[in-house]
């Protein structure tokens, strides 16, 4: 049986572009766009006759892969050079990993999001169905309105999560940003997509990281810092690297939290949300290698920017940062350096802000304070402070929680009533499997 032409060669054809030569100054216009050393790294006429015939044992190398997925946004490289469907959504081919490792670890990914969306069943398609029709109809232009509904909700949803609930509707929304951003629109609609496909990646890193999956929401963070790039959002960007500080920080890598924020910190001048949110990464950074001088300096430059950043700008959810959230790092990091009454009166202003349906954070703050209760010998105290923040805790503790309380127990060596008490609490607190993505029932 002949081999069937690819995806790729069928999209060229579209466009007129499937000889060697005319593949060839496509590639290098927008090789140009991405990195100027691209240029010239185009395919050989033979490796491109491999693409087009699908007669390929392994994926084009790194450089080929960036440019093929910019020349047709929303494509992986996977599905432009699969045998060609025209009955089928997709290439119905994966990608070819580089590693036993990412293989394994692709496999587990793809099973479960394949079993979440089959799970989905009807409801996702009642819930797309409205959607995909306005795609169609936005095909050609994107509408004002409906880019302001899109708008809406990413803010929405970045006020709502980390609730894995949401996680439907934000991948919803994304795939509908995805398809509207397949066309080209007007300059400003174009950026204003790209700014909400940006912000909806980081709603979904949020949910991956609550609900331990760390190289998943590595994943998404680092979509989420690209996508500013293209639309010139600095502040959007400096938002995408902030959440990623996350990972290290509750990873128990200092040093890689640093190396994370202090590059971009070093350059900051504009005084926005991300910006102090990323000094306060630094101080807890700081304090948990028991510098208390570059602690001082970071939280304070954190404060310091916070209260320059303009009252629009703090917002609740993950697309901020919050003035109770840095008197959290602040009460944290005095708590890592054994100061009793800085982590007290850090405590008090942060939950004198904090509300009832904040779950997370509060049970956070109070970990802080019993963990340096606890190093300074005030075991009991500590134990009812840590049991409190844990029982406090209204829905399912996110990751965060998990290990700050089993770091609060660690420090405990004693026995008695109240730590008996603590354990029984502590057992109660269970990480999230990372290996099932979280419900959103």
């Amino acid at each position: 049986m002949p081999q069937r032409q690819t995806l790729l060669k069928v999209l060229l054809s579209k466009r007129h572009q499937e000889t060697h030569r005319a593949f060839c100054l496509e590639y290098d216009k927008v090789a140009r766009s991405i990195d100027r050393r691209l240029i010239g790294s185009s395919p050989s006429r033979e490796a491109f006759g491999r693409w087009m015939k699908g007669h390929l044992k392994t994926k084009p190398q790194a450089d080929h892969c960036r440019v093929l997925e910019r020349m047709f946004p929303g494509r992986t490289v996977a599905e432009l050079l699969a045998p060609y469907d025209p009955g089928g959504n997709g290439s119905g081919v994966a990608p070819t990993p580089s590693t036993p490792r990412e293989a394994a670890t692709n496999r587990r990914e793809v099973f479960h999001l394949g079993a979440t969306t089959m799970a989905l069943g009807l409801t996702d398609s009642l819930w797309r169905g409205p959607d995909l029709l306005e795609q169609a109809l936005d095909a050609s232009s994107v509408s004002e309105a409906r880019v302001l509904h899109l708008e809406a909700e990413v803010d929405r949803l970045g006020r709502t999560v980390p609730p894995p609930a949401v996680l439907p509707e934000a991948l919803i929304h994304l795939a509908s940003v995805r398809e509207l951003l397949k066309n080209r629109h007007p300059v400003e609609a174009q950026r204003r997509l790209t700014r909400v496909g940006a912000k909806l990646a980081i709603v979904v890193g949020e949910i991956m990281f609550c609900a331990n999956h760390f190289p998943l929401a590595r994943r998404w963070y680092a979509t989420a810092t690209r996508a500013p790039d293209e639309a010139g959002d600095r502040h959007l960007a400096d938002l995408a690297l902030a959440s990623t500080a996350l990972i290290p920080t509750y990873a128990g890598d200092p040093r890689a939290a640093l190396a994370l924020v202090l590059p971009r910190l070093e350059h900051a001048v504009a005084a926005t949300p991300a910006i102090a949110w990323m000094w306060g990464f630094a101080a807890l950074a700081h304090a948990s290698l028991g510098d208390r001088s570059a602690f001082e300096r970071a939280i304070n430059r954190s404060r310091y920017t916070l209260d320059r950043c303009a009252e629009d700008m703090l917002q609740p959810g993950v697309l901020s940062f919050q003035p109770e959230r840095q008197m959290f790092y602040e009460a944290r990091g005095r708590s890592d350096l054994g100061d009793v009454p800085g982590t007290a009166d850090a405590m008090t202003r942060a939950l004198a802000l904090y509300k009832a349906e904040d779950s997370n954070d509060p049970a956070l703050v109070r970990l802080a304070y019993a963990s340096v209760l606890a190093k300074a010998g005030e075991i009991e105290e500590a134990c009812h402070f840590a049991t409190a923040a844990v029982h406090a805790t209204q829905s399912a503790p996110s990751i965060t929680v998990v290990v700050r309380a089993h770091e609060f127990d660690a420090l405990l060596s004693e026995t008695g009533s109240a730590t008996t008490e603590w354990r029984e609490a502590l057992s109660t607190v269970r990480a999230p499997d990372p290996t099932a993505l979280p419900s959103s029932s």
